[in-house]
């Protein structure tokens, strides 16, 4: 995958990701109070791995061919996890 590739693919999943916890924040007053702690927590915690992609996704600017598949992975990782927060959030429901 070249970088613009990359770029392209890392902005779109930090929109869907952003729309994704815009709707979870809407929903986070439905959940019950004995889960309302891990929904918060979880969401917190997805707010800061948008930023961090975020931040990833500015490196590839940056980047020297060196650092390249550096930048790749990480970028690829934080998705993953970024994804995998969506799905424990989604699951509360």
């Amino acid at each position: 995958m070249n970088k613009e590739d990359l770029k392209r693919e890392i902005n779109t999943t930090i929109d869907n990701l952003a729309s994704k916890i815009d709707e979870m924040e809407a929903k986070k007053n439905q959940v019950k109070n004995e889960t309302q702690n891990k929904y918060t927590t979880t969401l917190e915690t997805m707010k800061a791995k948008k930023e961090e992609l975020k931040s990833k996704y500015e490196d590839i600017e940056n980047a020297s061919d060196d650092k390249w598949q550096e930048i790749q992975s990480s970028l690829h990782s934080a998705k993953s996890s970024f994804k995998e927060g969506v799905n424990e959030l989604s699951s509360v429901f």
